[in-house]
């Protein structure tokens, strides 16, 4: 207001002095005009009551953001948050309810983290039907209470008991899975262990320990199911000779530009005892690979 108030002064002060000047000159004995000075405007206080509501006004916006988007209240619960805000309930009504959020923000964890997790880790599959969801929450909330028929540590030996034997399963199925691939008339045997067949010998430069190759790959576990492919992105891959897992640095080095093999990793070329995301523990992994060509030395 104020800025508006001073444009329009000044125009009007513009317009007085082009006015002014288009009048003929007056003898110079006339007398000067004097100044007008304008006084600024005063700036007079809000009231409290008037400036509080304003001020709870201005930044209600930034509250509905931050209590939709960061906490997920949506305007269906905001009269029970505004309850909330406004006091309605007591401490220990806020503690029961502070504890029924946890609970509810655990039960949710279980089902979609905690379980799978689990059953993969148990029974090889994050789908497995394995782990029974009542009996584990009754364990954890026997255990919670201090009325469980076990002690945590014993437990905790029956869950290692079943892991390990999980593992055993495992390490036999991988085992067996490379027997059986090694009986192929078309692979070879590395020292190392590495199993791999030439689908096609190329006549290009071999890499280096020093070269960047690119590549056009998939890989898969012993059931078939795919972790990885180049070909599902449309986009080959570049990367270090030396910056993959062991199996796949010694069949670079052996795989012309040109070539495509399919290798045969065993779980100690690749990923080991301990797996990641994609990859369980100890697995064997069967690798269909492009070398398309050497990018730098």
């Amino acid at each position: 207001m104020k800025f508006h108030k001073l444009m329009f002064m000044a125009l009007a002060g513009s317009l007085c002095m082009g006015a002014v000047a288009s009048q003929p000159a007056k003898k110079k004995s006339q007398k000067k005009a004097k100044t007008t000075v304008v006084a600024e405007p005063e700036v007079k206080p809000v009231d409290a009551e008037t400036f509080s509501y304003a001020v709870g006004v201005a930044q209600s916006p930034s509250l509905k953001q931050y209590i939709g988007q960061g906490n997920n209240v949506d305007s269906l619960h905001y009269a029970d948050f505004i309850d909330g805000m406004t006091g309605k309930y007591s401490e220990a009504e806020i503690a029961k309810m502070r504890a029924i959020i946890m609970g509810t923000t655990i039960a949710q964890q279980n089902e979609k983290q905690v379980i799978p997790a689990i059953n993969k880790q148990a029974a090889g599959s994050d789908t497995a039907k394995f782990m029974k969801t009542d009996l584990f929450i009754k364990g954890l909330t026997e255990g919670l209470l201090g009325r469980s028929s076990i002690t945590p540590d014993s437990a905790m030996k029956v869950a290692e008991q079943q892991f390990e034997y999980r593992q055993m399963v495992v390490k036999k199925e991988n085992a067996d899975f490379l027997a059986a691939y090694a009986k192929n008339d078309s692979v070879k045997k590395t020292a190392s262990g590495l199993l791999y067949k030439v689908i096609k010998q190329g006549d290009g430069e071999l890499p280096v320990d020093t070269s960047k190759v690119e590549v056009n790959y998939e890989g898969r576990l012993i059931d078939g199911t795919v972790f990885d492919s180049s070909y599902k992105r449309n986009q080959p891959a570049t990367f270090g000779v030396t910056q993959v897992i062991k199996g796949w640095t010694e069949a670079l080095k052996m795989m012309p530009v040109g070539s495509t093999y399919e290798l045969c990793i065993p779980y100690d070329l690749a990923y080991g005892e301990r797996g990641n995301r994609n990859i369980p523990p100890y697995s064997t992994l069967v690798f269909k690979v492009e070398l398309l060509g050497i990018k730098q030395k």
